[in-house]
């Protein structure tokens, strides 16, 4: 008898892994080892009284120090460079010393180490950043970048949506409360999926009609659920769950409104970033419906569209990405 409960035990054990497999298969793709790097602690803990001798070391064991924090971010030249780290240190310590309190990267960690995971099985071609970099940058800076083989975060963007640093007046010109809200911990692995599906499939902008501009973005939409499939649809989105919900509830009449205006085909830049820019509101659909609708709109026929392709090409996220918007679309079936 214990025999038989253990066989029929294991037998549903091993049929509930199957099932799991199908519809997850990328969680039995072996863990990728992250090297963490923090520095942020090196940076604001270094010897103050041999700051010139620090730094140099620090440039060598770090190239992004330099290269990216003091001249992309900071636009500090070679004859600027140990003042002005100097005075970067000096007026950013209260800043490092709320992060410490956050314990970001500790929190972050399991779910980034899932993500590359994710993107290591999707797209095993793609050379994934050895290691995590955290910093601690300018406030109108980056909040995550990758570069030759790490991808940094930078930790003053993620204090909490209700910090103190980001009410100021000069802060809001470039983080809109709107916008800020979401500089938490956990739009950590958010940032960084998004960075990383940039840096697979680069999507600029160019002067291409709304239709393909919305399919572009639902694709990049549509991958970001696949490596995150445990966040929620409306962090994904960028929305509030009210603002999910009013979207939700709005898709036929957004839909619509476009056809009956003849504004999926169109190239006019109002258009176009009245679709997909980001802000608080739709400047078409009333104050409840959000921004960034056109982005919504693309991931529902990209969801139309892979709904109707077998279980093997679903996981085919290249092959995604390769289609032509126009085919896509006409394959779609799309009706709200």
């Amino acid at each position: 008898m214990r025999l038989l409960f253990l066989y029929l035990f294991l037998s549903i054990i091993g049929l509930s892994a199957c099932q799991n497999s199908a519809v997850d298969p990328a969680q039995n793709t072996p863990t990728i080892a992250l090297t963490i790097e923090r520095l942020d602690q090196v940076m604001f803990q270094m010897d103050s009284l041999h700051l010139k001798d620090s730094l140099s070391l620090m440039q060598k064991q770090y190239p992004f120090l330099k290269e990216v924090l003091g001249k992309q971010m900071l636009a500090l030249d070679s004859n600027q460079w140990l003042l002005g780290f100097q005075n970067f240190i000096s007026a950013y310590r209260p800043i490092y010393l709320a992060s410490a309190h956050i314990h970001a990267p500790a929190q972050a960690q399991p779910q980034l180490q899932m993500l590359f995971k994710r993107v290591q099985y999707y797209f095993p071609r793609y050379k994934l950043p050895k290691k995590i970099i955290y910093f601690i940058g300018p406030l109108e800076g980056y909040g995550n970048t990758i570069g030759i083989d790490y991808m940094a975060i930078g930790l003053q963007m993620y204090l909490g949506s209700q910090s103190q640093w980001y009410q100021s007046e000069e802060f809001q010109k470039y983080f809109p409360t709107y916008l800020s809200r979401f500089f938490t911990t956990e739009y950590i692995p958010i940032a960084a999926a998004k960075n990383l599906i940039q840096d697979i499939a680069p999507n600029a902008m160019a002067t291409r009609s709304l239709i393909v501009e919305m399919i572009e973005l639902g694709k990049r939409q549509f991958i970001l659920k696949k490596l995150l499939p445990q966040t929620n649809e409306p962090s994904l989105l960028g929305y509030t769950s009210k603002q999910y919900d009013a979207i939700l509830n709005a898709e036929q009449d957004i839909w619509n409104y476009l056809l009956k205006m003849n504004l999926i085909y169109s190239k006019d830049p109002t258009v176009l970033n009245n679709m997909l820019g980001e802000a608080p509101f739709s400047a078409y659909f009333g104050n409840e419906v959000p921004g960034k609708a056109g982005l919504f709109i693309g991931y529902k026929i990209v969801q139309s569209w892979m709904a109707q392709q077998s279980n093997s090409k679903q996981t085919e996220l290249d092959a995604l990405i390769q289609i032509s918007p126009e085919q896509l679309f006409a394959e779609s079936k799309y009706h709200p």
